[in-house]
């Protein structure tokens, strides 16, 4: 038996919601069925990327501020507090971060909103 996984089965409720529900629903009911229909495509996308995405994102800030991985709410607030200290002014350093966040930037736009990516 093979075990399904909470994304595959919220693709799958997507799905016949658009297909099947979505077809005999009287106009006023549309737009709201389709704002849930997104909102479970977000749910799916988190569910199936986001573990990696917050990993990653830890992984990046732990080098950033020098730091054995921590919480990741630590490490953000370890990168803010070094950002405002001027860590990160020099050029290369400040290379490293632009490009760190926009890494982490992508990754959790591929969950929200991946037609948005370039």
């Amino acid at each position: 038996m093979t075990q399904t996984h909470a994304h595959e089965l919220l693709e799958i409720a997507r799905q016949t919601l658009l297909e099947q529900v979505l077809p005999v629903l009287p106009g006023e009911l549309r737009y709201p069925a389709l704002m849930i229909a997104n909102a479970m495509a977000i749910a799916a996308r988190e569910s199936r990327l986001g573990a990696h995405a917050e990993d990653q994102e830890q992984a990046r800030l732990a080098a950033l501020v020098d730091e054995a991985p921590a919480a990741l709410p630590d490490l953000r607030r370890q990168l803010a507090c070094a950002i405002r200290q001027g860590s990160h002014d020099a050029v290369q350093p400040r290379y490293t971060l632009v490009e760190t966040l926009r890494q982490v930037t992508l990754a959790r736009l591929a969950i929200s909103n991946p037609k948005a990516l370039p």
